[in-house]
């Protein structure tokens, strides 16, 4: 089972940083263009604007579990090491449970307020707000994987043994 998640895992993140990627080189065009049409034509587009904005969101809750699988997200890793073998592994148990319990919460109400606001439209765009909303529940459902793989891989995995209650026997000298 551990080797799926992470595989799964690295399949999903794989795949957010490559439509980050596209994203972020998107709106870089799209602002290019909205600064042509506003200073070299004097008539700026009423588009790209709020699709680059819209764009951006996406590419943040989407890129959210990229950051979460390299263990790159604001931790307590300070705080943890500090703590000796057993507590450090349990300060980091505490820790993952919360974020994915924290992660679970953008997923209910960030559905609930997509689905709040699919009766409204997004300026200039002409296309529902659900649009921008949704992407909150489905960068916390992608993340969830990477969270999960980094818990896998950095925390079960480095769990210091016991050590063993046997004696060695040791030479007089």
């Amino acid at each position: 089972m551990t080797k799926f998640i992470i595989k799964f895992s690295r399949l999903v993140t794989s795949v957010a940083v490559n439509t980050s990627a596209l994203l972020i080189a998107l709106i870089a065009l799209l602002v290019f263009f909205q600064v042509v049409t506003r200073f070299v034509f004097d008539s700026p587009s009423t588009w790209s604007e709020i699709t680059a904005r819209m764009m951006m969101v996406w590419m943040v809750f989407i890129s959210m579990g990229c950051v979460f699988s390299r263990g790159s997200m604001i931790t307590i890793n300070f705080f943890a090491d500090i703590l000796p073998g057993r507590l450090n592994t349990w300060a980091l148990r505490i820790v993952t449970a919360l974020v994915v319990g924290f992660l679970l919460i953008l997923i209910w109400y960030g559905w609930e307020i997509a689905i709040r606001v699919k009766s409204q439209n997004v300026a200039m765009l002409n296309i529902s707000a659900f649009w921008m909303y949704v992407s909150i529940p489905i960068g916390a459902i992608l993340a969830l994987p990477s969270v999960l793989e980094w818990h896998l891989v950095n925390v079960e995995q480095s769990e210091p043994e016991t050590p063993s209650v046997t004696a060695t026997p040791t030479a007089e000298v």
